[in-house]
């Protein structure tokens, strides 16, 4: 079942504990978008999104909420974010440490708008998750990011503490990313 957190017009940003297959809309959106323009990364989210809900959320203990923006019944955004039983060596393989305690901090494993639903991303993140998780007595959320267009907007709200290079899924490109912390104030 979601709960709706907010609405900005007529979008609606919601928050669920139940993963449901919708949900990976924006991600096929962006995908199907990536592929017509001549963008194509050699890198597959909705691969590694759903690779990453069915191993990492396996984990004893570990939290994920599914947080979804939608108009009427169209999911037009996707942030998944992880927290409570969280394994640093998994999501920290960069060698980034935290410095929280671990049950003090909310990981930002994904982050995908449709392109129908571009606008909403800052408003989402600021207006809505930031508050929501510092309610929760949260006191940082993490990010780790190979979009630059995020960059910009991640600085704003908090610090980059580190980059990191992975490689595509088959090895033909280098994805440079960095690591970001957002300090969660109520």
């Amino acid at each position: 079942m979601e709960t709706v957190l907010a609405t900005r017009g007529s979008a609606h940003f919601c928050v669920s504990r139940e993963f449901q297959g919708i949900f990976l809309c924006p991600l096929a959106d962006n995908l199907q978008d990536k592929l017509a323009g001549g963008a194509w990364d050699d890198y597959n989210e909705l691969y590694h999104c759903c690779r990453l809900i069915h191993e990492y959320g396996a984990r004893p203990g570990l939290l994920m909420d599914f947080h979804t923006m939608r108009i009427g019944q169209e999911h037009l955004g996707l942030a998944i974010m992880s927290h409570g039983n969280i394994d640093p060596d998994i999501y920290a393989a960069s060698g980034i440490h935290f410095s929280e305690p671990l049950d003090r901090i909310v990981l930002f494993n994904y982050f995908h708008i449709s392109p129908a639903g571009r606008g909403n991303g800052t408003f989402w993140l600021d207006k809505v998750l930031i508050p929501w998780y510092a309610g929760q007595g949260f006191s940082a959320m993490y990010f780790k990011s190979s979009h630059p267009k995020a960059f910009s907007l991640y600085q704003r709200l908090g610090a980059c503490i580190g980059s990191y290079t992975a490689k595509s899924d088959n090895g033909l490109h280098d994805r440079p990313g960095r690591i970001f912390r957002v300090p969660l104030h109520d």
